[in-house]
């Protein structure tokens, strides 16, 4: 088994440099966003003055500038345990075209599934994590009084963990091609990015099919103005479809972050504070049910009863 793990890296790693083009091209979007200050969201408001700025860029550099390797490293893990129940010509063709019904679709389809299912799945693990027992690794995302495209990389490792590398794990089990995973990373990073971006775009009726800039920082807001719905990462369908979408006509976001003063802003007291901090963000008990459309459900704080 382990002389075969060489081969199934080397298998792995040939999409590395199609996926290096891609962070270039996640790096010239962000750098796009910049020029279109006049479509600002909350104008006045630019990223290289973003007070929370030295805590996401040492999110970037010690958490997501790992996430690729972490998943390089779960896919040769699960390569590994494979290699005991199968042959490696099964296993090389699954690393190729997947397996089971998905495996069935051209590379395209697969691709597509994928974006579909794993961003259904994204949607209800995003809300249980506004739950009261996951809040406290969320509200870490949430900490961030300023929002813009530098946002997207605030996460703790347990949210990551336990939200899109949990997708993930069970993208690949269901039979989609794990070449298919490694290839729309840059697609994840630029849209995270894009939706974090600080610009007023709605895209008019396409509001209710995708997720957009202003659509996200709904999402950031206080539960006054409406926060903690519009869950969707790409397609804001799902929220339209289980009652969770909110864009008002008129309105623009305004406020963010959450409510408690003594909430942590550096790197290091975010990265422990969910285990010093258990019942963090309990006192604030809403009364809808996680299956209920929301009213209130948070952004500040989790919901009651899951």
């Amino acid at each position: 088994m382990l002389e075969s793990l060489p081969i199934l890296a080397s298998r792995l790693t040939g999409v590395w440099p199609d996926f290096l083009v891609g962070i270039t091209l996640m790096v010239a979007v962000s750098s796009a966003l910049c020029l279109f200050s006049s479509q600002a969201c909350n104008p006045g408001r630019v990223w290289w003055r973003n007070p929370g700025l030295v805590t996401d860029i040492c999110y970037w550099l010690v958490v997501q500038a790992l996430a690729p390797f972490l998943r390089m490293g779960l896919l040769m893990a699960l390569a590994a345990v494979a290699l005991a129940f199968v042959t490696q010509d099964e296993l090389n063709d699954y690393l190729v075209n997947g397996r089971g019904p998905l495996g069935a679709l051209p590379f395209w389809g697969q691709v597509a599934a994928y974006l579909l299912l794993s961003d259904f799945l994204l949607y209800w693990n995003h809300r249980l994590f506004h739950g009261a027992r996951l809040w406290r690794y969320h509200a870490i995302h949430h900490s961030a009084e300023e929002v813009d495209w530098t946002t997207a990389y605030r996460f703790h490792p347990v949210n990551l963990c336990f939200g899109s590398f949990l997708v993930d794990v069970v993208m690949l089990y269901i039979g989609v091609s794990p070449t298919v995973l490694l290839l729309l990373v840059p697609f994840q990073v630029t849209t995270a990015v894009f939706v974090h971006a600080n610009l007023n775009w709605t895209f008019g009726p396409l509001k209710y099919v995708v997720a957009t800039p202003v659509f996200h920082r709904w999402h950031h807001t206080s539960p006054a103005e409406g926060g903690s719905r519009n869950f969707a990462p790409t397609f804001a369908v799902w929220d339209v479809l289980f009652g969770t979408f909110h864009m008002p006509e008129g309105k623009l976001p305004q406020n963010y972050g959450v409510d408690d003063p003594q909430f942590p802003r550096d790197f290091l007291r975010q990265l422990i504070f969910p285990f010093r901090n258990r019942n963090a963000g309990i006192g604030a008990v809403l009364t809808r049910p996680l299956n209920a459309p929301p009213s209130a459900i948070g952004s500040v704080g989790p919901q009651p009863g899951s």
